[in-house]
């Protein structure tokens, strides 16, 4: 039977155990996506101790409630993680040890647990990289990408929803870990160009040498760790964009009938006219401030 949503708010803290069993109360299934999130430069890096924590809270306070489902919103870091493959970073080793809390309390019986593990959502009001490049492009300001053919797996907010409803009503998936992707392995040149043509501008015909952009994203990244400038381009960035970082998302769909229903190319000329819109109200903004 489908889980009822409802719309009555109960507000608690994550690190306050005594509001988290108020909120808990009286309820069958929680969807733990609360927390601080993950962001590009990994010199501003989310406490990694606050995600287990509050993790390892939300589960105590789940159980003495006697919650039956929690719905852990990871992230294909941890992915990366659990495999030593790929971006291995503090954040997805964070998001690991939150899961094996979720998962032990699932093997001993206590609770039943389904984890997905998202990799990185497109859609209006977006953030991250490709944001980014969206933003300098539009501004003149991102000189054209050397000629990359790595290849990375995305997903959009939409198609995050379904999953998320999916793994809350379904049946016999306790314990369960899935990667949730749209099911396509985009090109970095092909999004470059795809965006250019959503903003009505003439590709750049010559690339930028990748020395020159990684030493631009290692410039970029110490000026922001030294507080100098705020960016969230870094070496990690260059990394990122140099190599493949591709999942399958074959079992969620097979075993969830999870059906992605759009794709990154679709929901670019939204997402390009809500960046847009947003800096002209930004630059509006400060106009009238100075």
């Amino acid at each position: 039977m489908p889980i009822e949503l409802r719309d009555q708010a109960v507000l608690a803290d994550l690190l306050d155990t005594e509001s988290l069993s108020n909120a808990c109360d009286s309820i069958h299934t929680i969807l733990h996506l609360a927390g601080e999130a993950h962001v590009g430069n990994e010199h501003k890096q989310p406490s990694t101790h606050s995600i287990v924590v509050t993790a390892e809270n939300l589960l105590t306070a789940a159980l003495q409630a006697g919650v039956r489902r929690i719905v852990f919103l990871s992230s294909s870091l941890a992915e990366s993680a659990a495999s030593g493959a790929g971006d291995v970073t503090a954040y997805g080793k964070a998001k690991l040890a939150a899961e094996a809390l979720f998962s032990n309390a699932c093997i001993k019986g206590e609770i039943e647990t389904v984890i997905l593990r998202p990799v990185n959502v497109y859609g209006v009001g977006m953030k991250g990289n490709i944001a980014s490049m969206i933003s300098m492009i539009a501004g003149g300001r991102l000189p054209p990408l050397p000629s990359i053919a790595s290849r990375i797996s995305l997903l959009g907010v939409q198609d995050l929803v379904q999953a998320i409803i999916l793994a809350m009503n379904s049946e016999n998936m306790n314990g369960r870990t899935f990667m949730i992707t749209d099911g396509q392995a985009y090109s970095i040149s092909e999004i470059e160009a795809a965006i250019y043509q959503v903003l009505g501008k003439t590709a750049p015909t010559w690339r930028t040498p990748a020395v020159i952009l990684y030493a631009a994203s290692v410039v970029a990244g110490l000026l922001s760790k030294a507080g100098l400038r705020q960016s969230s381009i870094s070496a990690r960035t260059y990394r990122n964009l140099m190599n493949d970082n591709l999942f399958d998302n074959a079992s969620i769909c097979k075993e969830l009938g999870f059906e992605p229903s759009i794709d990154l190319y679709d929901a670019l000329p939204e997402i390009v006219e809500n960046i847009i819109s947003t800096s002209e109200q930004q630059n509006k903004s400060q106009t009238r401030t100075k």
